[in-house]
């Protein structure tokens, strides 16, 4: 007897019949979460799409400091001496060390460890946390020092440089805090959320460059 062949649409490669022992040709689709044990269609917008969002973000910010670096420059000859607050050597070290906690973030995150991928981005967040606090202190200090944001020109710098970085700071904070509720809930996809992480962690990093600089030019270069 002569066996009937279904044809084929264009384009779409069909499934071989159940109860013939064939195999499925369609291969399953890939981009469920990590350990969310949900799979399902990619709707994930290009990685690139990412990358030249948080780069316009970067120059953004990159442009406004220089403007207001620029301008404290030619200030420089009018400003007074401000003391050095040491609490910034801890808010420095805190910026630093959560660098370093977020890069094992995105380590755990590449090997699939789920549970140790979130208690590194918790410990990252903490870390800025403490950072934000360790200004709070700073400022509180220059206060009790007697240096207002109208004290002189040095005073006003000095608040107008670390009060932006510290919300620029607390923007990266929330981008990933937004990464931890969707980890949780399982329903972002891996690719969507590698791509959330590392496109955040060059904002992160960049700011720890930024923290750097500013204090070089506030208190150490004359």
């Amino acid at each position: 007897m002569a066996s009937t062949v279904t044809p084929s649409r264009p384009g779409v490669r069909g499934r071989a019949d159940p109860g013939s022992g064939g195999i499925d040709k369609l291969p399953p689709v890939d981009g469920g979460d990590y350990g969310s044990g949900r799979r399902g269609p990619e709707r994930t917008p290009p990685p690139e799409g990412y990358r030249i969002g948080v780069w316009l973000v970067l120059a953004s910010v990159s442009m406004m400091f220089l403007a207001l670096t620029s301008a404290y420059i030619v200030n420089q000859a009018h400003v007074l001496p401000l003391d050095f607050p040491r609490v910034f050597i801890v808010s420095t070290a805190l910026i630093l060390a959560s660098s370093l906690t977020f890069e094992m973030t995105r380590r755990e995150l590449r090997r699939r460890r789920e549970a140790v991928f979130l208690r590194w981005l918790m410990v990252t967040l903490g870390l800025g946390f403490a950072f934000l606090a360790a200004q709070i202190i700073a400022w509180r200090h220059l206060v009790a020092g007697g240096f207002y944001v109208n004290t002189n020109r040095h005073s006003g710098y000095a608040y107008i440089f670390t009060g932006l970085h510290a919300i620029h700071l607390f923007g990266g904070m929330l981008a990933l805090s937004y990464v931890v509720w969707k980890s949780r809930r399982g329903s972002w996809t891996a690719v969507r959320r590698r791509v959330s992480v590392d496109a955040t962690a060059v904002y992160w990093h960049f700011l720890d460059g930024l923290w750097i600089y500013l204090l070089v030019i506030l208190f150490f270069w004359r």
